[in-house]
């Protein structure tokens, strides 16, 4: 990834939503879910958790369902009226529930806002929701340790899933089991529960459980340090995370493989680490039809050092998190397996680092892609791009996919453009960017259509070869990277003075394509709601959502 200066911003937002058919496959409804946390000295030893919403009127959500009786919930609307809440969107109030003879609870009261605004089938229902219970479930569980959080109705049971499974999120693989008072930490589970078990209701929360786990995989294989997640690694982690499941292919194919294949831009960054380099295929067949109906392709850098092209110091630690691309169609596609949904998908990772040797690709240096097109390596940190056209290529030649589209962490102009909030997607295809629109707007992973040129062709022409990986002038580089990855997925075209592109300018075109530079939201500078601080494992939610659209109503 191509690293500009810059500054990041508090991750936040309320985004759009809109009414959810029902989901597949339904999955176990009690899930422990594990977190780190030192023992609460002083505090009373409650054990169970309940979250309930409220809307502004203090009219609490789904009481019955709850099965609270009408003195309980006096008693609950009393506590929170006297700490003076107002049930404002995202707010959570505290209090204990005496059960008489029963050990008392914990109840967060959390605000739903206004009652109007409380419907599945309106804007923000669903980022209120998952903010709402990912907010009373922290705040549960920061009073001590919780064995159970029972969660109450919710207008998006979905939603209400996903925030209870993404709010408590920790990556602490790596620390050692003393508490910070030099004590033992105590590694307790908690086992959420949906308190609605009638259906559509219980099975929109098995799929929310099912979204928030796929993105916490991604968390945990982007936030894990380069030396326990190399090519390898991630390539064995994958074929032990798809054993048990049905209806899934995993190959992983090495060096001798890509060299029979012709990937030169793989070989190429690969080449100066130690560490070998790694291909990994995914194929679901949920249909079983034959045709294809969407491919993904993950930028698989595993460390990024920038080559000769040398990052600068600070901030290197990110990354690790350049695989972040991988990480997330690796993790979408198990959620996709684990739902059942009804499409043939196929997934490929090109897995290698990018480091500096004496064997390492230099500046100026040639190499043929897979295409066929030579590419002179203008800048070495530009290495993404380079690997996904080769991936791209064989995904495209070998599967014929009716749409394909790459998720890479690939330049800091993106960051630049949009911050960590927004996904920049290229695609000239309009059906395409309608469906991935709308899988944003289903899980609020914001995203904002780029433009795509044909002025950006020209600044990607090289003295020496077919293409430049960098554009020659110090602009617009989010959007040469775009272009860049063009010329891998249509059909070959002559530009003036002989050159030999490839156009993918027309929603005619197949496959139809879309680039998701997420080289922003690959990392949440801070926590707030159901964001954790560190690696984001974004948009692994929206791919997903992306596959369910593709399923009901695939392309043309």
């Amino acid at each position: 990834m191509q690293v500009l200066s810059k500054t990041r911003g508090t991750l936040g937002h309320v985004a759009r939503s809109i009414s959810h058919p029902q989901r597949q496959a339904p999955v176990q409804h009690r899930l422990a879910f594990s977190t780190s946390r030192s023992m609460a000295q002083k505090q009373q030893p409650i054990k169970h958790g309940l979250v309930l919403g409220m809307t502004s009127s203090h009219k609490l959500y789904g009481a019955e369902a709850a099965r609270l009786s009408s003195a309980q919930q006096q008693q609950i609307v009393s506590q929170v009226q006297a700490l003076g809440s107002k049930g404002d969107a995202g707010s959570v109030q505290l209090i204990l529930l005496n059960n008489g003879d029963e050990q008392p609870r914990h109840v967060a009261v959390v605000g739903l806002g206004q009652d109007g605004e409380i419907s599945d089938g309106m804007d923000y229902t669903r980022e209120i929701v998952r903010t709402a219970v990912a907010n009373g479930v922290r705040q549960l569980c920061s009073r001590g340790p919780i064995t159970d959080v029972a969660v109450g109705p919710m207008p998006c049971q979905q939603a209400s899933a996903e925030g209870a499974t993404l709010a408590l999120y920790k990556f602490d693989a790596f620390k050692s089991k003393l508490g910070s008072a030099g004590e033992n930490a105590e590694k307790a589970k908690v086992a959420f529960t949906c308190l609605e078990q009638a259906q559509p209701a219980s099975d929109s929360w098995d799929a929310g459980i099912v979204y928030g786990e796929a993105q916490n995989f991604a968390r945990d294989l982007m936030n894990a340090p380069a030396n326990h997640m190399t090519p390898t690694i991630f390539a064995n982690r994958v074929k032990d995370e798809f054993a048990t499941l049905d209806n899934v292919q995993v190959n992983v194919y090495d060096q001798a493989w890509a060299e029979r294949q012709r990937m030169g831009g793989l070989l190429a960054v690969s080449k100066g680490s130690e560490e070998p380099l790694r291909f990994v295929e995914i194929i679901y067949r949920g249909r079983g039809g034959g045709d294809v109906p969407l491919a993904m392709v993950g930028k698989g850098i595993t460390f990024d050092t920038g080559g000769y092209n040398l990052k600068p110091g600070r901030h290197m630690d990110l990354m690790k998190g350049d695989m972040g691309g991988g990480a997330t169609v690796v993790a979408a596609m198990r959620a996709i397996a684990r739902l059942r949904l009804p499409i043939d998908v196929v997934a490929t990772v090109p897995l290698c680092e990018n480091m500096v040797s004496g064997g390492a690709t230099k500046v100026s240096d040639v190499y043929t892609s897979r295409a066929g097109l030579t590419v002179e390596v203008m800048n070495t940190d530009a290495e993404g791009r380079i690997v996904l056209a080769d991936a791209l290529h064989y995904t495209i030649e070998t599967h014929q996919p009716r749409a394909i589209v790459d998720v890479a962490t690939l330049t800091g102009a993106m960051v630049a453009a949009l911050g960590e909030l927004y996904t920049g997607v290229f695609t000239p295809s309009p059906r395409l960017w309608a469906a991935l629109a709308q899988a944003s707007r289903d899980t609020d992973e914001p995203v904002w259509r780029m433009p795509l040129h044909d002025a950006w062709d020209a600044m990607l022409k090289s003295p020496v070869a077919d293409l430049s990986n960098i554009g020659n002038k110090a602009e617009a580089g989010a959007c040469t990277a775009a272009a860049f990855l063009r010329q891998f997925v249509g059909t070959p075209r002559a530009l003036p003075g002989g050159s030999v592109l490839r156009d993918q300018n027309t929603d005619e075109a197949l496959p139809r394509w879309a680039h998701l530079d997420i080289a922003g939201p690959m990392e949440a500078s801070a926590s707030s709601g159901y964001h954790q601080k560190g690696m984001s494992g974004r948009p692994t939610r929206l791919l997903i959502e992306l596959a369910r659209i593709l399923a009901q109503a695939p392309l043309p």
